[in-house]
């Protein structure tokens, strides 16, 4: 099984790689502009905030826009201007490589027996130009580990917290049927796995 710091640098990872396309399908084309025409609203980016989520180990997290240089301090009664998507790519792709960069000098520290980093969580996103960091939950997250060839379902009442980890599950299918802030799928194979309310 891959330690903490492995599965938060495969994730940031993944996400690294596939963010210019995620960026693309939550963006709007904007007529009449030739280049940089694709735009995100901060509706749009906010949709972000179910792959990174920033905040303070134990507090309720820091709303993805306004972690966001581009539209933190936005007037809630005034939509704030989209903004061109290559400036979210850039800034997203800063704050993955200061992330695995901190992931990287933790791990190392570690190794080395250096006593600075305890055994805390490493963060989704904890390095972040802005000084927020990003967190798991303030509750651990609920797991469904090692299903196989079968059905699994958990429902809200089941559930102690807002995130769920589905890892190891082959063959299967999972129903998570509870509002979730975020999910980790992680090493699973041929398996449908249902989220939401």
């Amino acid at each position: 099984m891959p330690s903490q710091a492995d599965e938060e640098a495969h994730q940031l990872s993944y996400l690294q790689k596939h963010l210019a396309n995620i960026l693309s399908l939550l963006s709007e084309h904007v007529e009449g502009e030739s280049e940089e025409s694709l735009v995100l609203t901060m509706e749009g980016f906010e949709h972000l905030g179910f792959l990174i989520q920033f905040g303070d180990k134990g507090s309720g997290g820091v709303p993805l826009s306004q972690a966001a240089p581009f539209f933190a301090n936005s007037d809630p009664d005034m939509p704030a201007a989209p903004v061109p998507v290559s400036q979210v790519h850039d800034w997203l792709l800063q704050t993955i490589a200061s992330s695995l960069e901190s992931i990287t000098e933790k791990v190392s520290a570690k190794e080395n027996g250096s006593p600075s980093g305890s055994d805390q969580d490493i963060a989704m996103a904890d390095a972040s130009p802005s000084s927020a960091k990003a967190s798991p939950s303030a509750r651990s997250p609920c797991f469904v580990e090692g299903v196989s060839k079968s059905s699994y379902v958990k429902q809200a009442s089941d559930l102690k917290s807002s995130s769920v980890k589905v890892i190891n599950c082959h063959d299967s299918t999972i129903y998570i049927l509870a509002p979730l802030r975020y999910a980790i799928i992680y090493g699973c194979s041929d398996a449908t796995i249902v989220l939401g309310a």
